[in-house]
């Protein structure tokens, strides 16, 4: 019970780690309890780190209440808590499909959701939920071997004709490609480190960032997981075990699932990086970061 935990009547908005919610509420298990405690952290009042860690938890329930409670909260949220709530929501068929409802009704605007979360609701391979993302997104499906090819040409044309700025450049690293890659000191190592790239060969880059599906190194296969109870997950396979398997998603995060909760595991042909990073750029923004990926 509720009661029996002295860190829920002293308040936990004086723990400052999030990591202790955590640890303390996985002793409820998968209950009624701990889902409508967990639910009460996400409501405004607690530090962004808390309902963050809230969110991740509720993520391990599949509950029509927690879909109701997040869509009525989500207008409410900020930024990164909105981001979180989503895949939470895109996670499985029904609720993606309530919260493409409420863009249906233009309760929310589709400009949110990113490039990722849309491919994440492509993997529930549900004509529903695809009928809807096509009708506000478009076609989010990988381009023939032609559109790619003209994509690769136009940039091309792009970066020869001028110069770009290597500060602008960096910049624009930081925000569109250090979540996943390193180069030099900056950003993570979920994908290949770009220090050691082939980075003066304009055309292998291009081919890299418009097609990242070409060529997929064994360790950066991007696997597909879905659970018994219907939560569809995917990431690089970075820890495997006989009672256990552990994701690492483009967000880097974790996320551990038990064999017995697996009802499927599979690689991916389509890699964790998405397609489309260019496509949001200006001609100049893009002769910047490759000024900035191609300095030595």
């Amino acid at each position: 019970m509720i009661a029996r935990w002295p860190w829920w009547r002293t308040g936990i908005k004086r723990r400052t780690h999030a990591w202790r919610c955590w640890r303390i509420l996985q002793e409820l298990g998968e209950s009624t309890e701990c889902r409508d405690t967990v639910l009460k952290l996400v409501n405004g009042s607690e530090t962004p780190a808390i309902q963050l860690a809230a969110l991740n938890l509720l993520s391990r329930f599949s509950d029509e209440q927690i879909t109701k409670r997040l869509l009525v909260q989500y207008a409410k949220m900020d930024a990164r808590l909105r981001s979180q709530t989503r895949d939470v929501l895109l996670g499985r068929a029904d609720s993606a499909f309530a919260f493409l409802q409420e863009i249906e009704r233009g309760t929310y605007p589709p400009d949110e959701v990113s490039a990722g979360q849309l491919r994440q609701v492509a993997f529930h391979n549900d004509e529903r939920l695809n009928a809807m993302v096509r009708k506000h997104w478009g076609n989010i499906r990988a381009g023939t071997p032609e559109e790619k090819l003209a994509e690769i040409r136009r940039i091309s044309n792009d970066l020869r004709a001028g110069s770009g700025n290597v500060a602008h450049g960096k910049l624009l690293f930081e925000q569109q490609c250090a979540t996943c890659h390193k180069l030099f000191d900056d950003g993570k190592e979920i994908g290949p480190d770009l220090t050691k790239a082939n980075r003066q060969d304009q055309s292998y880059l291009l081919v890299s960032i418009v097609d990242p599906n070409t060529q997929i190194r064994k360790e950066y296969l991007n696997y597909v997981l879905v659970t018994v109870n219907g939560r569809v997950l995917n990431g690089l396979l970075v820890e495997e075990s006989p009672a256990s398997v552990t994701l690492l998603n483009a967000k880097n995060e974790r996320t551990t699932v038990g064999r017995e909760d697996i009802e499927e595991l599979k690689a991916s042909p389509v890699s964790l990086m998405p397609e489309d990073l260019l496509k949001k750029l200006t001609p100049q923004q893009v002769r910047d970061l490759f000024q900035y990926l191609q300095q030595k």
